[in-house]
């Protein structure tokens, strides 16, 4: 594992975080608690929880009790299930609430970073910005994280209100959202990426052209050079998955200070924890470009 600063804290973050949800592993606490364990293991420091919820923390806190606590950077999101979803959730009385039970009764102690969603368009109530601030005061709180994507960064940056974005950052990432990341850094912030293997990508059929799939004979394409210029070379590079490439791009971003994956199960934990190791094969970076700039891109793909 290699480690990055975190802006001028004087912390160093592993450039490969774990992001958990309950929900995704149905609130089963051994596979849970397995990826918590195999990412220490493997020299994560870095975790981030899509949730407040209290059993989840407190397993969390159990895991790492094994653990210097000053050593790992923990960080929640803010809002909670809601019919208004973060516009309620960022109210003072349910903020409050949930924060107790992440911070005191979880057993973490201390929150590095708590996360809000959009919060240009879910303004955060001044009663609840008195509250943050009291518990940065109190450090049980060290950093407010902004989760944004292109249209809200540049505004986020301004308002001087967080010091973390967090953003989905994968191989069609526009230049626009680039430079608002190195506006970012500029200013102080620091950025923690996710999303790096969009579902566009993780099906070979679905990135090469129709003339270059093979038929149901098995032959070859016709033409050898079919699939140049896309990102069919995500399923063709030897020795590395698809996935493995993209969060190798990814991290190869030195705007970005952590890059969160969300492995299903330990072994891809494991294999992804080693990419900051390896290098990345030598064309790859130039087939990346090409097919970044060319008409044969994933269908119907959202740019981050």
């Amino acid at each position: 594992m290699r480690y990055r600063p975190f802006g001028r804290s004087g912390m160093a973050l592993s450039t490969v975080g774990l992001r958990l949800s309950w929900d995704t592993f149905n609130k089963n606490r051994n596979t849970a608690a397995a990826l918590m364990t195999a990412a220490l293991e493997n020299g994560i420091n870095t975790f981030h929880f899509d949730t407040t919820d209290l059993e989840l923390l407190k397993l969390a806190a159990e895991v790492f009790s094994v653990v210097d606590r000053k050593l790992l950077f923990i960080g929640c999101t803010a809002h909670g299930r809601t019919i208004d979803g973060p516009a309620t959730s960022y109210e003072l009385v349910p903020l409050r609430s949930r924060l107790k039970g992440a911070i005191k009764d979880s057993g973490l102690m201390w929150l590095d970073m708590l996360a809000f969603e959009r919060p240009i368009n879910y303004v955060l109530p001044e009663d609840s910005r008195a509250f943050l601030r009291s518990l940065k005061e109190a450090r049980m709180l060290r950093y407010a994280c902004a989760t944004v994507d292109v249209a809200d960064m540049d505004e986020v940056i301004m308002s001087g209100d967080f010091n973390v974005i967090d953003t989905r950052f994968d191989l069609d990432t526009s230049w626009d959202k680039r430079n608002l990341m190195d506006k970012a850094v500029a200013s102080d912030m620091s950025i923690i990426a996710r999303d790096y293997y969009p579902d566009a990508y993780k099906k070979a059929s679905d990135l090469m052209p129709a003339d270059g799939k093979k038929s149901w004979f098995f032959k070859k394409p016709e033409n050898p050079l079919t699939g140049a210029g896309t990102y069919a070379f995500l399923h063709q590079t030897p020795d590395w998955t698809a996935e493995e490439l993209c969060l190798s791009y990814a991290l190869h971003q030195t705007a970005i200070s952590c890059v969160l994956i969300e492995p299903k199960s330990v072994d891809q934990l494991e294999l992804l924890a080693q990419v900051p190791e390896r290098h990345m094969p030598s064309s790859v970076p130039a087939q990346i470009e090409m097919a970044r700039f060319t008409e044969h891109g994933p269908k119907n793909r959202v740019k981050a």
